[in-house]
C-alpha cells in the first residue's frame, strides 16, 4: 500500500464507520451485570469460576491481539475487523438459548477470540486512516464512543438479566447493524508490507522500542487492580443488599457515561495535564475504589462510578496514543497497540487470582477486600508516578538552562 493512503481526508461516513469499531470493544460488558444472577443459577460454582465469564475474553485478548497485530502483515485491517465480528456474534448468541456453565465458558472463548482481535484494531484503524489533529481528535472520540456503547450495553444487559440472565446474551444482536455499517463504509486500505531500512538486513527491522514495553508493563499493573471494579460491583451490591442486577448495571453505565464525557473533552484536557495525564487517571481510579470501600448506599456507588469513569477516560486514550507513538515507525503502530493490548488482557485475566492471593496473604476476608488492596496500590502508584514525572521534568529544564 502506498504511504499516501493514510493521508486522505476521509469524510464523515468513514469517520463514523471507523469510530463504530470501538463499539465492539464494549460488547463484553453486555453480560457483566448478569454475573450475580448467573451465580444464583449455578450455586455450586466458585465465584472465580463465575468470573471466568468476564475474565476469559481478557485472556483471549492476550493471544488474539497479538494474532491480529501479526495478521496486519498479511491481510487488511478491515478484513481482520470483519473476522472478529463473526467470532463475537457466534460466541455471544448461543448462550441466550441453551447450555450449562461449561458451555458458556466455551462460548466465551470463541467470543474472546473476536474480542481480542478487534480490541487493538479499534485504535489501529484510526491511526491507519487519520493523521495529525484529526487523528488525535478521533482517538478521543473513540474512547467517548466506546464509553457510550458501554452505557447502552451494560444497561441493556442489566435490564435483560433482571428478567432472565440468559436474555443478557441477546444483546449481541447489536453486532449486526455495526457489521453492516463497517462493511459498507469502512475503506479497505490493503496490507502494509514491512521493508528493511537502509543498512539493515531483511528480517531485522526494528519495529518496537523499549518504551513500548514500559507502557505495556504499566498498563498490565493498572489493569490487575482496576478490573476489580468490573468483576466485583454486581457481587458486592448483591451481597451487601445495596442493589440487584438493574442497579449494578446502572453503576457500570454511569462509569461509562463519565468516560464518554471525558473522551469528548480529552483533546482539550490533555493540553492542560500534559505528561501528568495518565498518572492523574490512575489516581482518580484509586480514589473511586476508596469511595466504594465505605459506600453504604446506591447513591455513593454512583458517585464512585463517576470518579472511576473520569479516571479511566483519562488513562485509556493517553496510554493508547503514547504506545502508538512508541513504535519505531508509524506503520508499526498497529503492532505496538497489539502488544499493549496483550498487557491489558493479561492484567485483566489474572486480576481475580492475584487479588485472591493478596487477600489470603494479608488475611482480608471482607466482601470488599479486593478494593482495599486495589485502592491502595493505585493511589500509591499514581503518587509515585506524579513525583517521578515532576522530578524528571524539573531535571530536564535544569539541564536545558545550563
Amino acid at each position: 500500500m502506498s504511504t499516501t493512503t493514510s493521508s486522505k481526508n476521509y469524510g464523515i461516513g468513514v469517520q463514523v464507520a471507523a469510530l463504530s469499531v470501538a463499539l465492539l470493544m464494549y460488547t463484553t460488558s453486555m453480560t457483566t451485570p448478569a454475573l450475580a444472577e448467573i451465580a444464583k443459577a449455578f450455586p455450586n460454582a466458585a465465584a472465580e469460576t463465575i468470573q471466568l465469564l468476564s475474565t476469559i475474553p481478557s485472556l483471549m485478548m492476550v493471544l488474539f491481539s497479538l494474532v491480529s497485530g501479526k495478521l496486519t502483515e498479511y491481510i487488511s485491517i478491515k478484513k481482520i475487523i470483519i473476522i472478529s465480528m463473526v467470532l463475537i456474534f457466534v460466541g455471544g448468541i448461543p448462550s441466550a438459548f441453551f447450555g450449562d456453565l461449561n458451555f458458556m465458558i466455551a462460548m466465551r472463548v470463541i467470543f474472546g477470540a473476536g474480542f481480542g482481535m478487534v480490541f487493538p484494531m479499534a485504535s489501529a484503524v484510526i491511526t491507519d486512516l487519520f493523521t495529525g489533529d484529526q487523528g488525535n481528535r478521533l482517538m478521543g472520540f473513540k474512547s467517548a464512543v466506546g464509553a457510550a456503547a458501554g452505557v447502552v450495553f451494560q444497561f441493556a444487559g442489566g435490564i435483560l438479566a433482571s428478567y432472565n440472565w440468559r436474555w443478557s446474551f441477546l444483546g449481541f444482536l447489536l453486532v449486526l447493524p455495526i457489521a453492516i455499517l463497517i462493511w459498507i463504509k469502512l475503506p479497505d486500505t490493503g496490507v502494509k508490507k514491512s521493508a528493511p531500512t537502509e543498512g539493515s538486513s531483511a528480517g531485522k527491522v526494528k519495529k518496537l522500542t523499549s518504551m513500548t514495553y514500559i507502557i505495556t508493563l504499566a498498563c498490565f499493573l493498572f489493569n490487575i487492580f482496576q478490573f476489580s471494579f468490573m468483576t466485583n460491583v454486581a457481587m458486592v451490591m448483591s451481597a451487601d443488599q445495596i442493589g440487584d442486577a438493574t442497579q449494578s448495571s446502572m453503576v457500570l453505565s454511569i462509569f461509562s457515561a463519565a468516560s464518554f464525557v471525558i473522551g469528548l473533552l480529552y483533546g482539550s484536557l490533555s493540553k492542560v495535564t500534559k505528561k501528568f495525564t495518565a498518572a492523574i487517571g490512575v489516581l482518580c481510579v484509586g480514589i473511586a475504589l476508596t469511595v466504594m470501600l465505605t459506600a453504604s448506599s446506591y447513591a455513593l456507588f454512583l458517585v464512585a462510578a463517576v470518579i472511576f469513569g473520569i479516571g479511566f477516560g483519562i488513562f485509556n486514550p493517553s496510554m493508547t496514543m503514547a504506545v502508538a507513538g512508541s513504535a519505531a515507525e508509524p506503520k508499526f503502530a498497529a503492532l505496538a497497540i497489539s502488544i499493549y493490548t496483550c498487557g491489558t488482557g493479561i492484567g485483566q485475566f489474572i486480576s481475580p487470582y492475584v487479588l485472591k492471593f493478596l487477600r489470603s496473604a494479608l488475611g482480608l476476608e471482607s466482601t470488599r477486600a479486593n478494593w482495599q488492596i486495589a485502592s491502595v496500590a493505585l493511589i500509591v502508584g499514581a503518587i509515585i508516578a506524579l513525583v517521578i514525572i515532576a522530578f524528571s521534568g524539573k531535571k530536564a529544564r535544569t539541564e536545558t538552562s545550563l
